[in-house]
């Protein structure tokens, strides 16, 4: 594989990259099947991702192969007063959506463009967001359909406990949960599991 560079970004240096984010969910939602359901649309994204880089803690990584993005995740902490575990409300153990602002940090997108899918970038997006975090557990919601991401989620230690619509009118989406290992000293940097990359802190 081709060495790859991982930038991250806070919510100002993410908000310069938004042309670029929304290319990138557009062709990666292209062609799917539930790719034309309006909760899709580079409208209903554009406006999830102003709300996204808005959110305290926010963070976007970025996977570039020789200076092109290959792919990308972003999320943030969830804060203690969170309505996000509201339409689970009376579906699971109250203590199971209890937020403290340290508890969960929640990953909105992972994103890999066609042409370097199957190399590890994904993954290595994912252990490198999650590498280091003072939380206790990451979620994630995904559609039920998209059974290869179900996959390789289940293999990175995820387990889905819900399914239900994140808002009104929003498509159904498994809910995932992932322990996460206390945080060991040192800085936050990227596991090598696959090839040569560099890390690249970005001004936030």
């Amino acid at each position: 594989m081709q060495a790859m560079t991982v930038r991250r970004y806070g919510s100002r240096g993410a908000g310069q990259l938004t042309e670029t984010v929304v290319d990138v969910h557009a062709e990666v939602h292209a062609g799917v099947a539930w790719g034309a359901d309006p909760y899709f649309s580079a409208a209903a994204f554009r406006q999830r991702w102003r709300l996204a880089i808005r959110q305290p803690g926010f963070e976007l990584l970025v996977a570039e192969v020789d200076g092109t993005v290959a792919g990308l995740l972003y999320g943030w902490p969830l804060p203690f007063f969170t309505r996000w575990w509201q339409p689970l409300a009376g579906r699971l153990p109250a203590e199971m959506t209890v937020e403290t602002g340290r508890r969960s940090v929640f990953i909105q997108e992972i994103m890999v463009r066609a042409r370097w899918r199957r190399r590890g970038i994904g993954r290595r997006l994912h252990d490198g967001f999650l590498l280091g975090r003072p939380e206790q557990r990451a979620l994630l919601c995904v559609l039920p359909e998209n059974q290869p991401a179900h996959a390789a989620y289940r293999r990175w230690g995820w387990g889905a406990v819900a399914r239900a619509a994140t808002g009104a009118g929003e498509p159904t989406f498994d809910w995932m949960l992932r322990e996460l290992p206390e945080p060991r000293p040192g800085p936050r940097d990227f596991p090598d599991a696959s090839g040569p990359s560099r890390y690249l802190e970005s001004a936030s």
